[in-house]
């Protein structure tokens, strides 16, 4: 007697994916100067060797459909209601485009506006100091990546 099996396919995304997606598409948007993460994502960013991908985006996913938040930093004196637009128009073709599933929704909260020149500044000066504290690790026998050995 043969069992009549029938198999079937599945393809299925992580949130992480999805959240990797938004974080690059919006980097290209004029008027979004960061996503900016919460303080979980802070202090990864402050324990890996690399930039969070995932940071200041989080992704519900279904089978059919992804929902998304963001938390951005803007620029001063450019229109936010244009960025967000814009940001969501290319969220959802590059999600589409990728993936397949329909993004239903798009969240965006500013955190915070800055001039270009204040956030050059403040970039500049997180790379200083995280340079130091790179300087700081390999004089006391650790790496960036918290080991001993490189």
């Amino acid at each position: 007697m043969t069992e009549n099996v029938k198999h079937t396919n599945d393809l299925t995304f992580d949130s992480k994916v999805l959240e990797k997606i938004a974080h690059y598409t919006v980097a290209n948007v004029d008027g979004i100067l960061e996503l900016k993460g919460n303080l979980t994502s802070g202090l990864k960013t402050l324990f890996s060797s690399g930039e969070d991908e995932t940071r200041g985006v989080s992704a519900e996913v279904g089978k059919k459909e992804v929902a998304l938040d963001l938390e951005v930093i803007a620029e001063y004196g450019k229109n936010i209601p244009a960025a967000f637009e814009k940001a969501t128009q290319a969220i959802t073709e590059n999600v589409q485009k990728m993936t397949g599933l329909t993004v239903v929704e798009v969240n965006m909260n500013v955190n915070d506006v800055l001039t270009r020149a204040e956030y050059e500044r403040d970039q500049n000066e997180k790379n200083r100091a995280a340079q130091e504290q790179r300087r700081q690790a390999n004089q006391n026998g650790q790496y960036t990546d918290g080991s001993r050995v490189q």
